[in-house]
């Protein structure tokens, strides 16, 4: 399945998307008034509980408390052999830099695997698309001034950033590497690089919720940031369940 095809249905099937397939289902009930009415409301409904930031923030906790964050990771003994840093899109639109830019998501991994590398001089693998990689690899040597020794530019997938970096590093000699990622990523990336020639482990960054307005009741308000947050949970979850499905 192509990404956009992938993509376009994940947009009919999680909120504000959904809303047009409750919509075209009310309209095909239009006879039974009260079925109709029932399917609109149900679809409003729900796409006011995932704007709720208390449920964005329940999905994502999920996520993130099966990795929790370790303090002074690069301390550990013994520390592994590599850093792999996943891609998660461009910025095309950052004119200011000519268009070559990661995205914010990716910046964040960027920064925390410069950061690791400062801290034990591990060796670097960026794994994404050929343009992805190809920013990754310019950000991190121009902007973190941190470098690069492999680079996957094969990968549109997190399945093929396990695959095509556990090839590289198995060619390159290494045993082990921290993969690193957002909180709310890192289980279906663990799940990716499991069962791998190389051993894995997490690496996470950007733990905490969003910067919602701290009022106990703003917390019951829909507000458009925590149905993003919602989405993207919901989008980690049904890769979950699809990873357990292709295992």
């Amino acid at each position: 399945m192509s990404a956009a095809l992938s993509r376009t249905l994940e947009f009919l099937l999680f909120p504000p998307g959904n809303l047009l397939a409750f919509l075209l289902l009310a309209l095909l009930l239009y006879r039974w008034r009260g079925a109709m009415l029932a399917i609109l409301v149900m679809g409003i409904l729900q796409g006011a509980a995932f704007s709720l930031p208390v449920v964005a923030e329940k999905l994502m906790g999920g996520l993130g408390r099966q990795y929790p964050p370790v303090p002074n990771l690069w301390l550990q003994q013994p520390l592994p052999e590599a850093i792999v840093v996943l891609g998660a899109g461009r910025n095309p639109e950052a004119v200011e830099y000519e268009g070559r830019m990661s995205a914010s998501v990716e910046l964040e991994r960027l920064n925390y695997a410069a950061f690791l590398h400062r801290k034990t001089g591990l060796p670097i693998l960026v794994s994404g698309t050929d343009r992805e990689a190809a920013f990754m690899l310019e950000v991190m040597q121009n902007t973190f001034q941190v470098p690069v020794r492999w680079q996957d530019s094969d990968s549109h997938t997190t399945w093929e950033n396990a695959q095509f970096s556990d090839r590289i590093l198995t060619r390159a000699g290494i045993r082990s590497a921290w993969v690193v990622t957002q909180a709310w990523h890192m289980p279906r990336a663990m799940q990716a690089f499991s069962n791998r020639q190389v051993q894995y482990f997490p690496a996470s960054t950007t733990y905490g919720c969003c910067n919602f307005w701290r009022h106990e009741w703003m917390w019951w308000v829909p507000q458009a940031t925590a149905l993003s947050r919602s989405q993207t949970a919901l989008h980690e979850w049904l890769g979950l369940l699809a990873y357990e499905w292709r295992h």
